[in-house]
């Protein structure tokens, strides 16, 4: 399977049609991340998207977030901590009005964006402020005859065995505790420690479908997102890890 992937492995962002929760948001999560990077290069600045050195994301996050700042953010133990948070607001400062105007033909968001995706948000920044080692690849092969997808989610880094060949990255107590959060301040604080653990074991994590899982599990939180079960976060992440587990 791992051959098959790397074939088939492709540096260039994905589509807006596989991160559909992102949407517009695609490039502002890059470049606010790659400016956390450059923070913990200790300020060695990185080329912008396509090369561009003097992306306006990137410049303006790096003159509105400091070492400081980023630091802070890492290690706010709550959700309501990360609003207060210099890099959290930085974010906002540029998504918000993305959001806005991406809703602005839905007469229900008069204008404004809901409590639901500012929380979304809220666990982006969060989260993601624990990646330092970053895959910039967007992995899709098939299974076999069932022809199932799979790409280089967090639920497919869990999934990879370990060195000795028995056991996941992640148990499968601990995967199941995440999937089967209810409470968004649970299930975020479980998976900022599950990324957490994968870093410390030297897996990659791609920010961008990391983003966009995040922002799913809140719309499913919301309600009324999916059409059948399998459309769900939780059971997208399930299929795909017990998959990778069981190769």
């Amino acid at each position: 399977m791992t051959d098959t992937i790397e074939k088939v492995a492709s540096t260039n962002p994905p589509t807006k049609q596989a991160t559909r929760y992102l949407g517009n948001c695609t490039f502002i999560v890059m470049a606010w991340h790659q400016r956390l990077l450059e923070i913990k290069n200790k300020a060695q600045q990185l080329q912008g998207e396509d090369g561009e050195e003097n992306s306006a994301y990137l410049q303006f996050f790096r003159t509105t977030i400091s070492a400081s700042d980023a630091a802070k953010l890492k290690r706010c133990q709550h959700m309501d901590d990360v609003a207060m948070q210099p890099a959290f607001i930085a974010l906002w400062q540029q998504v918000e009005p993305t959001l806005i105007k991406s809703t602005a033909n839905h007469s229900a968001y008069n204008h404004k964006v809901s409590d639901n995706a500012f929380a979304a948000w809220l666990a982006v920044a969060w989260v993601l402020s624990q990646v330092r080692t970053v895959d910039d690849r967007y992995l899709v092969a098939s299974a076999g005859k069932s022809k199932r997808q799979l790409n280089n989610t967090l639920a497919c880094v869990a999934g990879q065995r370990q060195d000795d060949g028995d056991r996941p990255l992640i148990t499968p107590l601990r995967f199941e505790k995440l999937v089967s959060a209810r409470d968004p301040n649970n299930f975020v604080s479980l998976l900022a420690r599950m990324v957490a653990q994968l870093q410390q074991q030297g897996q990659a994590i791609n920010v961008v479908w990391l983003a966009n899982d995040i922002l799913h599990w809140f719309a499913d939180y919301q309600g009324s997102n999916y059409r059948t079960p399998k459309d769900k976060l939780t059971v997208q992440w399930s299929l795909t890890y017990y998959q990778m587990y069981s190769d």
